[in-house]
């Protein structure tokens, strides 16, 4: 009853942890820079994000939090796999990154899109969708980059390249465009493009959707 309880707290403050999880990896990065215990914190920021993911999640829609769980233990093993260089499974564990974090992402757009009124939560849940299509977008990128070697131009060679995409994810949703790194094959280039609209229409939909739920309270 008691472990209930505070699963019960916990969700309740779902959106707060998912949103800490994900700010944590900029605090921690600036903190710690990538030479200096890169695989301790990366594996801190990684178990942080994957309960604060599961436990966006009501319980008691068995389905979906099953699937969660799943995807998320193949993460684990994955992250494992690699950090004790058992066998090479980078591609592996971008694959499985995207699905986990789509995921959760279309959980928060799920929740946010059912809300009847503007809260806190709401404004929440919009930040960590926004920042979501963010670490789809970085994953997308080094998935291309691993296959095809040379696809961005402007980024170091080995995993610092991979660690500067996630850079160029964030600077890519907001539409900033320093030129510092750039896209050079097809794919690389259409991917960018996809991202960008996403994090666009993104935008547009969710400010929408929020003066809309806002108006609705309004009347009522």
């Amino acid at each position: 009853m008691r472990l209930r309880q505070i699963q019960i707290k916990l969700y309740h403050l779902r959106f707060e942890l998912l949103l800490a999880s994900i700010i944590s990896v900029f605090v921690l990065n600036i903190i710690f820079p990538v030479d200096i215990f890169p695989v301790e914190i990366q594996s801190f920021c990684f178990v942080f994000q994957f309960l604060a993911g599961i436990n966006l999640f009501d319980t008691s829609k068995k389905y979906f939090s099953r699937i969660a769980l799943l995807i998320g233990v193949l993460m684990i093993t994955g992250r494992v796999l690699d950090i004790y260089n058992i066998m090479h499974v980078k591609s592996f564990i971008s694959f499985i990154y995207i699905c986990f974090f789509g995921l959760v992402m279309s959980e928060v757009f799920r929740q946010m899109y059912r809300a009847e009124v503007v809260n806190r939560k709401v404004v929440l849940a919009a930040v960590c969708g926004l920042l979501l299509i963010g670490y789809c977008g970085f994953f997308i990128f080094s998935t291309i980059e691993f296959f095809t070697p040379g696809s961005f131009r402007g980024i170091a060679e080995g995993d610092h390249g991979f660690n500067e995409l996630f850079y160029y994810s964030y600077i890519t949703i907001m539409t900033i465009g320093y030129g510092d790194i750039t896209p050079v094959t097809w794919v690389a280039k259409n991917a960018t493009v996809l991202v960008a609209l996403l994090g666009y229409i993104y935008s547009l939909v969710v400010v929408a959707m929020i003066i809309g739920q806002f108006s609705s309270g309004r009347r009522r």
